[in-house]
């Protein structure tokens, strides 16, 4: 392969509006059979993490190098530099080592062609291939020292750190627009698909707070891989916002707190708590209905909130009986969910055990242990929210968010 000129091929200003370019334009060639098996959000995600970039760094201490023998060509032509003006021959040839050096490297590999916008003038020929940075100096063999081609290989690679950090310094920030741009083009997309085709898919339920809330309800959130796409599509279903199962969460925190200072613990069992949970949906909710014991995919959810004969928020309420049992519990909950059942909920109460901070040190361990662990969204105080993948379509990803409730109280 060629040796090709660092930081040298196209300008950044250039290479990034080409990318929002392409950006919008996937967006604009989206299906509707895309929208009929993905949320906006994964769709969203999707096309994000083909295209994000992530910084360049070198790893000089885990670079290889070796030296070889060669034959270096020397031109005179223009020079009376160490020959004589007699000889004829002003093209001559001599002993020399070339060391071929290779770096690996984090980062999106086609930064190495951007040319940044502050710029240091040296064009440094080297080779990319995944993600190793390879090139190669010659020193003739009559003046080469062991110290001397080291000191030419690390100025080397300082000198390529410089237009890394350029380059680096032109990427930050860049990639909270690109998300920008691919969320307002999909949403743009999708509302071009609901208009021209007239489809009824990934329908929003509207979750209206009710003018008179249950008291229970105070309303007060290494290696870069794409997110997959689902290929999945049953006959289209509905889902909720983002702002509904904020509202759905906010009175389930209300209801949790509540049952916390309310001696919640003199409930003995799972049912009697899911209830109460029950309630507080019903009495925020005036478009859906919150029900128990809902027969749903695989089996009996704790709770759900049917639209059509389909689930669009599905939760388990469990005790907290130790780490395999929520385990357990949380293969219960992804095994219920349809497949545009995005977003659910698993609620835990601690009955029996004094030490609730030991409890709430489990939590991240359970989740980020598990094979279907894709990442942690964000969290709050006794909350967690995580991302797995469904268990019979791994194109397909549930937010589960976690609420951990205290309710121990010292038996007398």
């Amino acid at each position: 392969m060629k040796d090709n000129a660092l930081f040298n091929s196209i300008d950044w200003h250039q290479f990034s509006e080409g990318l929002i370019a392409n950006i919008r334009t996937e967006a604009n060639n989206l299906s509707k059979e895309t929208f009929e098996a993905n949320s906006v959000e994964q769709i969203v995600e999707h096309i994000v993490s083909a295209h994000k970039l992530e910084p360049l760094k070198l790893h000089p201490d885990q670079k290889e190098q070796d030296v070889i023998p060669i034959t270096q060509t020397i031109d005179y032509t223009n020079s009376s530099f160490g020959i004589s003006a007699f000889d004829e021959d002003r093209i001559v040839k001599v002993p020399a080592y070339k060391a071929v050096v290779h770096v690996p490297f984090d980062g999106s590999a086609k930064l190495w062609s951007v040319s940044p916008t502050t710029q240091r003038l040296d064009y440094s020929a080297a080779v990319v291939v995944g993600n190793t940075l390879t090139f190669s100096l010659e020193f003739q063999e009559s003046s080469a020292t062991a110290e001397g081609m080291t000191s030419a290989i690390d100025g080397k690679i300082s000198s390529i750190n410089i237009n890394v950090a350029n380059v680096n310094k032109d990427l930050s920030g860049f990639n909270d627009r690109l998300e920008a741009v691919a969320n307002d083009a999909v949403k743009k997309r999708f509302e071009q698909v609901n208009k021209l085709d007239a489809i009824k898919t990934a329908l929003k339920i509207p979750l209206e707070k009710t003018r008179n809330p249950s008291p229970l309800n105070q309303v007060k959130v290494t290696v870069k891989k794409i997110a997959p796409l689902s290929t999945k599509k049953d006959e289209p279903g509905a889902y909720i916002s983002d702002n509904d199962y904020d509202h759905i969460l906010d009175s389930i925190r209300g209801a949790g707190a509540s049952m916390e200072s309310n001696r919640a613990s003199e409930f003995q069992d799972e049912e009697a708590l899911r209830d109460v949970m029950l309630v507080v949906l019903s009495g925020s909710i005036i478009s859906g209905v919150a029900a128990g014991e809902l027969f749903h995919k695989k089996g009996l959810t704790d709770i759900s909130i049917p639209f059509e004969n389909k689930a669009t928020f599905v939760a388990e309420c469990k005790l907290w009986k130790g780490a395999k049992y929520i385990d357990d519990g949380l293969d219960q909950l992804l095994n219920y969910t349809t497949w545009r059942d995005a977003k659910t909920a698993l609620i835990i109460f601690n009955k029996d055990n004094a030490n609730f901070s030991a409890i709430q040190s489990q939590i991240n361990d359970i989740f980020t242990t598990r094979k279907d662990y894709v990442r942690t969204v964000k969290q709050r105080e006794g909350e967690w929210r995580f991302v797995l993948t469904k268990p019979d379509d791994p194109g397909r990803q549930i937010e589960v968010h976690v609420l951990l409730f205290d309710l121990y109280s010292k038996k007398s």
